[in-house]
């Protein structure tokens, strides 16, 4: 298990970017395990059908993305942890690489004819979740 420090931002090693995109970002933790956080939307959740983000998460179909491209790249940098850091909310979900590795585990969707990416589909359960910090 890895723990999530509050201040991530200051241990951010480098930007990924597709053209001119910014996808996401890799961490260094203090326990110098290095991480892979994709930026995105709580709406970009995958919703398998379900009418809302929320009915996904409650019927234990909602799931994360990450495109083959990155993953690929993750594995040959070393990273063995990969998630999402949610824009809105400051949220985090972790799990390890290989998870997204399982066909056990994920769906494969191929998104390219429609100018998307081939992506792995993780349900959320296969992640940690940090909850974002927020201010009344």
């Amino acid at each position: 298990m890895i723990k999530i420090e509050r201040e991530l931002d200051e241990h951010l090693i480098e930007h990924v970017r597709k053209n001119r995109r910014l996808y996401g970002g890799i961490f260094e933790l203090p326990s110098k395990k290095r991480v892979y956080l994709a930026y995105r939307d709580k709406k970009e959740i995958f919703r398998n059908g379900a009418p809302s983000v929320s009915d996904a998460i409650r019927k234990g179909v909602a799931c994360w993305a990450l495109d083959v491209d990155t993953l690929g790249e993750m594995k040959a940098k070393g990273i063995a942890y990969v998630g999402v850091r949610v824009r809105e909310s400051g949220d985090i979900y972790i799990t390890h690489l290989k998870n997204f590795y399982d066909d056990g585990k994920v769906q494969v969707m191929n998104f390219k004819k429609r100018g998307g990416e081939l992506q792995r589909y993780l349900p959320l359960t296969y992640f940690i979740k940090k909850d974002g910090e927020f201010s009344l």
